[in-house]
């Protein structure tokens, strides 16, 4: 290890410790070093899906785990004192939908990523659309970058041995892009982008570094124009099948006049189609935020690494479900 990195290290040992005295005994943090990736996990308890608040980091980088512990730890806070004032849902929500960068990025993840990998792409169902269709009306650009080597999910080269290459995805709302591997290379001029993922003989197309570039707008003029809707805040999971998708939220505030009020709900899903929500995208804001997760992406049983890089979003119109509806909502939709 050397002085840099042991500094580095004694540093974030230190940005825990002051972590943990913040958010108070019953603060579960544990951090390891895997495979080069410096990992955090922080909790406020044992986990309890859509109860008790968690969050984690990972980055090949320290420094850049180091910046966002403190970040982590006030996210803690405030999620716990959302929390304490939070009703659960009586019945669906409708309305339109302002997402934190958290949000917007589970949403990009499955809504864009996954639909871009190529063995999706082919089985696609009709209703799905094509290369070069307008996906959103909002001139939304996304890029997966598995160069960017300091986050979680980056690599030199695929696990079929192919340098991997920066792909865009969406080129100002139009689909612009996808993910291939050697047997689908075919569908990316005839060359692999170098996205491939697994074992050897059961290697995949796999989204890593997703990044969507930021817009004009500052999170408080998205929400002016959106007047009357919701604030989608943190995230606690996401999947998606074909042409659905599933976003799952610790809590959601209500905005209105342009203005977060102290009405707070949850823990909320949302199941739609994926056209539809990118259809409904009409803004994005200018506060890109890194999301470089030690939570791993799961696809046909291989789990790989995954990092957000997105800004805050609006969502035309958006329906908001209770989370202990999700099995019924499931089953409904076919996933």
């Amino acid at each position: 290890m050397d002085r840099a990195t042991s500094q580095a290290a004694a540093e974030l040992d230190a940005a825990l410790a002051e972590a943990r005295a913040r958010l108070g005994e019953g603060a579960r943090i544990v951090s390891r070093l895997r495979d080069g990736l410096y990992e955090v996990h922080l909790s406020l308890g044992e986990p309890d899906h859509g109860r008790v608040p968690q969050w984690g980091v990972a980055a090949h980088d320290p420094r850049h785990v180091l910046d966002q512990v403190p970040l982590a730890a006030a996210r803690l806070a405030g999620d716990r004192a959302l929390l304490a004032v939070r009703r659960p849902l009586e019945a669906p929500l409708h309305g339109p939908a302002l997402l934190t960068p958290a949000a917007a990025g589970v949403l990009v993840h499955e809504c864009f990523g996954h639909t871009s990998e190529a063995d999706n792409y082919l089985t696609r169902p009709r209703s799905a659309g094509r290369l070069g269709d307008r996906l959103t009306p909002a001139p939304l650009t996304v890029r997966d970058r598995p160069g960017l080597l300091r986050f979680a999910g980056s690599y030199r080269r695929d696990d079929e041995g192919t340098r991997a290459r920066t792909v865009t995805l969406l080129d100002r709302g139009r689909w612009s892009g996808l993910l291939t591997g050697r047997s689908t290379a075919w569908l990316s001029g005839g060359a692999s982008t170098g996205h491939a993922r697994g074992p050897s003989g059961a290697t995949a197309p796999r989204c890593s570094v997703l990044e969507a570039a930021p817009g004009p707008y500052a999170p408080a003029g998205l929400r002016r124009w959106m007047g009357d809707g919701w604030l989608w805040g943190t995230p606690i999971g996401g999947f998606s099948v074909e042409g659905r998708l599933i976003v799952e939220l610790l809590w959601v505030r209500r905005v209105r006049s342009g203005v977060v009020t102290g009405e707070v709900r949850g823990p909320a899903v949302v199941c739609a189609g994926k056209r539809a929500l990118a259809a409904g995208l009409v803004a994005v804001g200018n506060d890109p935020t890194v999301h470089s997760s030690p939570y791993r992406c799961v696809k046909a049983g291989h789990e790989v690494g995954s990092t957000l890089i997105t800004p805050s979003m609006l969502l035309r119109r958006a329906v908001l479900r209770p989370l202990a509806d999700l099995a019924e909502v499931v089953g409904r939709s076919g996933l």
